[in-house]
């Protein structure tokens, strides 16, 4: 057979085709190792929930210190400790200044180290960028960012001060934004073949600190523009759901199909900010509408939460996903599935609340104030919030600060959590779940599971730093399972035909393949609804890490 010869430059056309199309493959998430390793949120019966493998998943996270995840030498003791605690998924931030760090020059040997030492350690990673702004600053991106404010300009306040936040509203800021996250995302792609990354969280608590909005001549210009009609008719569409900032300024002004933001909403700091929202809100979306385009990965934007009394926008970031702001956020940004919840706040069920507003499930990625010495929160905040609000995840700061030792109640805490967590996940859709927590006015009271009504006291010896909590589940008609700390729960029939109620057993142990395993059956001095256990009410004993599992019996009669 005579053999046909190609020209040279033919055969490495065809090379250089092939290796392009190679390319483009890997860069596609159906390349991954198992596409069962693919994150989802799912929902049911109302309630939205993360799914790995097809299995509910619930987050019991940890985020790092800002700085920690910069080194990977700094890193390497860090994973075992974090692990050690129990925690299931890691929250770490990626930096713009540090992946481009020269425009148009990426260094991927971070982002490769965290994956790789997470899927070694069996954790699960949760990306946090750090791009165009971090805390209501730009003080992450690029020095070569920073320092070309003609290229990349600044927000003015309205003294015409320079501000160090760049421009929400500035096409440069975005596609340069956008461009790293986007290889970012390609990256990420192409390393995580085990499926480790399970979320991408854009930006971190954006907004304009010390201004309610940006006052450039750019800015000034698009506020004297018309509202967008994108926004009124998601307004208009969903009236009845919306926030009472929103609502009540909007309806007041005459329900206007068009006009400016002032004409819409009146001339106020709540306008400001309003604008300010629905800026932030379009940005952000262009990167997250990009990065699924890429790697279909579940995304959040995480909110430094709006402050109460007579306070106004720039205190706290202004034109963030804060709660205020939530509506603004669900119109401007549909590819973003998550408003987050970052929680320091001392009255932490009514900021939580604030969150579970038009279909946005809880995700607390933060939490606990390290710098008011407070962490010992940790564990009654986690159950409160995966029992009472149906959280999805919940994240406590700085888990890699020296506060978090190995003996520190979060550990004990996470341990009984992931034993319960098939039993959480799955009450969390059925309404047979109710958690509850010392000293929060937004923590019920009393609560009705099955026929059954449930009080939780606190009224036990202990130390003054040790608060109570815990969360119940309905496991059959008549079976529950109780746990927490430092509390009793009394009981009552809610049942009008049977109106007495009994206690009829009560078990200690715990979960081993999905089968409850008891220690031991209590009675006598042990009888009763009371974590821990113990037959007398005494102080001493009551620690921070005595977390224990209760399954329990009521009759009503």
């Amino acid at each position: 057979m005579k053999r046909i010869q190609f020209p040279l430059v033919y055969v490495l056309l065809l090379a250089l085709l092939i290796a392009c199309n190679n390319h483009n493959k890997s860069s596609n998430s159906e390349d991954l190792t198992t596409n069962l390793t693919l994150t989802k949120i799912k929902e049911s019966k109302g309630l939205k929930q993360l799914y790995v493998n097809d299995e509910p998943f619930l987050i019991i996270g940890a985020e790092l210190l800002n700085s920690s995840a910069s080194s990977i030498e700094h890193m390497k003791d860090i994973w075992a400790r974090t692990k050690s605690l129990n925690v299931n998924t890691v929250f770490l931030p990626i930096t713009w200044q540090q992946f481009e760090p020269e425009e148009d020059t990426f260094n991927y040997s971070l982002i490769d180290s965290h994956i790789q030492s997470a899927h070694d350690n069996n954790l699960k990673l949760v990306i946090l960028w750090f791009g165009s702004w971090k805390n209501g600053e730009s003080n992450y991106t690029p020095d070569w960012v920073k320092t070309d404010m003609q290229r990349f300009p600044r927000m003015l306040f309205k003294d015409g001060k320079i501000s160090t936040t760049i421009s929400n509203i500035n096409k440069n800021c975005l596609n340069a934004d956008l461009k790293a996250y986007k290889k970012l995302m390609e990256r990420i792609v192409q390393v995580d073949k085990q499926g480790t990354v399970l979320m991408m969280q854009i930006e971190n608590e954006v907004g304009l600190l010390g201004g309610t909005r940006d006052f450039s001549p750019e800015a000034n210009e698009l506020f004297e523009q018309q509202v967008p009609s994108e926004l009124i008719t998601y307004i208009t569409n969903n009236l009845n759901k919306l926030k009472p900032n929103i609502y009540e300024p909007y309806v007041n002004n005459g329900s206007k199909s068009q006009g400016t933001w002032e004409a819409i909403f009146g001339k106020s700091p709540n306008t400001d900010e309003i604008y300010m929202a629905w800026h932030y809100a379009k940005y952000v979306n262009e990167l997250a509408k990009a990065g699924k385009a890429i790697y279909n990965l579940p995304t959040f934007v995480n909110a430094w939460d709006a402050s109460g009394g007579n306070l106004i926008p720039g205190v706290w970031p202004s034109g963030g996903p804060n709660y205020l702001m939530i509506d603004i956020w669900q119109a401007g940004a549909p590819d973003i599935d998550i408003l987050a919840n970052d929680n320091y706040s001392p009255t932490f069920g009514l900021s939580a609340k604030n969150f579970v507003h038009n279909n946005n499930p809880l995700l607390i990625p933060e939490a606990c104030a390290i710098w008011m010495n407070d962490t010992i929160s940790a564990a009654p905040k986690a159950f409160f919030s995966f029992g009472h609000f149906k959280a999805m995840g919940f994240s406590p700061f700085g888990i890699d600060h020296q506060t978090y030792h190995s003996n520190h109640s979060i550990k004990k805490a996470y341990e009984v959590l992931h034993n319960l967590s098939p039993l959480i996940t799955q009450a969390q859709v059925e309404d047979k779940i109710n958690g509850f927590m010392e000293g929060d006015d937004a923590s019920p009271t009393s609560f009705q599971l099955g026929d059954f009504i449930f009080k939780p006291n606190y009224d036990i010896q202990k130390d003054s730093l040790i608060k109570g909590y815990g969360l119940i589940i309905q496991i059959s008609e008549d079976e529950f399972i109780v746990s927490g700390n430092a509390c009793h729960v009394r009981h009552e029939s809610a049942d009008s035909s049977n109106p007495n109620s009994q206690l009829l057993s009560v078990e200690e142990g715990k979960f081993v393949g999905g089968k409850w395993v008891k220690k031991r059956t209590l009675n006598g001095d042990e009888f009763g609804i009371k974590l821990p256990p113990n037959p007398y009410n005494i102080a001493s004993d009551v620690y921070l890490d005595n977390i224990s599992i209760l399954k329990i019996k009521l009759f009503k009669y």
